[in-house]
């Protein structure tokens, strides 16, 4: 009898071990490596899509949003809790969290908060109410919250040396500017202190390095290409991939010499995107002929994306063909060879584009991000970048989406190509690495794994 209670004890001991083996768990450093290599930690304005997620991950991690935005767009309280508008969406109070403090001590107060808010969009009169905010426009603000949402209006002041102090998870405790950044564990965040003490950030390794770094345990997250993610990630890299955040695209700057819309057109019409999406891309993203993708809005396949060179020549025929030159951004790995590609379909129309970094900026290829899961806000903050004027959106009714898209693209001032995810994977000893849908990483939540080295 004693010999059966013996070995039931065994197994009831074993078992509480294999459990806490898998238990989170506070203690240390996490290691992350970046492409980007930035000399100041403040937002980059105008940036390319690589170094504005860098951007976004590393300043989430200090600072916070008013509101945070989940994956299908619904606002989420952050350090506002409570908001209300008024009929015209141009007046709106949002009831601050209590107690929040920033990182150098001092109060996360509604008049604090309020200068800071004040200086990121000239658009916004922003004053301190009680407990409360106060954000008036003259133009009406039905998606306030998703832009309130944007990593480029985190709650975020400076000291004097220019290290960022915020009221996030970590605050930072040394910046080596584009070498290395070091986060220390906030033991007074609001949201609970994360589980890891530290995060370590080493700047300016190209992907392959970060692959090679991750595969040899000298890192512990890393960017990667999505085409080697899949949505569930493979074993080996535990990578993954997120919605479709990106769009690549032709833009006309203004002193374009194709002002003919019918030259426009006749190119977008030439673009065979598929063999580019499965071969150059290496089948990552979608082939797009929309601005928005299809997860945000459910009708992007109603703008055609398909080549059609009969239907290209026709629309070339009684149109003067100037020859074009056709740029694109020599740090994107895939650029050149896109825009190659491009410019051969174009000369099979009997159209002439020469690709060049060099010389008059006809058409250029780019890449910009779709930062918010709201729809209106990611075709406003698209357009931005894309250097076109907003377009009107009066919500995010599908009609009003739609309308606003098709008034965008008529004059084919910008070629959609593809929606492409961002993607990143995680070492053997980080736990509970789950990154949003939307490609922002959930850093306070994860724990690390004792070495077994």
């Amino acid at each position: 009898m004693r010999r059966i209670v013996f070995q039931f004890l065994a197994a009831i001991s074993l078992l509480s071990a294999a459990a806490g083996a898998t238990r989170p768990h506070y203690g240390g450093a996490l290691r992350v490596t970046l492409q980007s290599a930035p000399n100041t930690l403040e937002f980059p304005v105008g940036a390319p899509p690589a170094d504005y997620w860098d951007a976004a991950r590393v300043l989430s991690l200090v600072a916070d949003n008013l509101v945070k935005s989940d994956s299908q767009g619904r606002p989420q309280p952050a350090l506002a809790v409570a908001w209300q508008s008024d009929s015209t969406a141009k007046h709106w109070q949002l009831t601050l969290r209590r107690g929040v403090k920033f990182h150098d001590g001092s109060a996360a107060s509604p008049a604090a908060v309020a200068q800071i808010l004040g200086t990121l969009d000239s658009g916004w009169n922003v004053r301190a109410s009680g407990d409360s905010l106060i954000i008036e426009s003259e133009n009406p603000m039905p998606s306030l919250l998703a832009e309130l949402a944007l990593p480029r209006n985190l709650i975020l002041k400076h000291n004097a040396g220019g290290w960022p102090i915020g009221t996030g998870a970590f605050r930072v405790a040394e910046w080596q500017p584009g070498k290395l950044l070091r986060l220390a564990a906030n033991e007074e965040s609001w949201q609970g202190r994360p589980f890891v003490d530290a995060v370590e950030i080493e700047f300016g390794k190209s992907q392959r390095d970060q692959a090679i770094a991750l595969e040899l345990g000298k890192t512990d997250v890393i960017e990667a290409a999505p085409q080697v993610a899949g949505p569930n990630g493979s074993q080996r890299l535990r990578s993954s991939s997120s919605l479709p955040v990106e769009l690549m695209a032709l833009v006309f700057p203004a002193n374009s010499r194709a002002q003919d819309a019918r030259v426009r057109e006749a190119l977008a019409l030439s673009i065979d995107r598929k063999p580019i999406q499965s071969v150059l891309l290496k089948g990552a993203g979608e082939p797009a002929g929309s601005v928005l993708p299809n997860w945000m809005t459910g009708y992007s396949s109603v703008f055609p994306a398909q080549v059609n060179a009969q239907l290209a020549r026709a629309v070339l025929a009684d149109s003067r063909q100037p020859a074009l030159s056709l740029t694109y951004d020599p740090r994107d790995p895939q650029a050149q060879l896109i825009a190659e590609r491009i410019a051969l379909g174009a000369r099979e129309i009997g159209l002439t584009l020469q690709v060049s970094l060099s010389g008059p900026e006809d058409i250029r290829l780019v890449r910009v991000t779709l930062p918010s899961p709201d729809p209106a806000t990611s075709l406003r903050e698209a357009s931005r970048q894309l250097g076109l004027p907003p377009p009107a959106v009066r919500s995010n009714a599908v009609e009003d989406l739609y309308q606003a898209e098709r008034t965008l693209l008529d004059q084919y001032a910008v070629i959609p190509l593809f929606h492409l995810p961002v993607a990143s994977a995680a070492g053997r000893r980080v736990r509970d690495w789950d990154p949003d849908p939307t490609g922002a990483w959930r850093i306070p939540e994860v724990w690390l794994e004792a070495d077994s080295r």
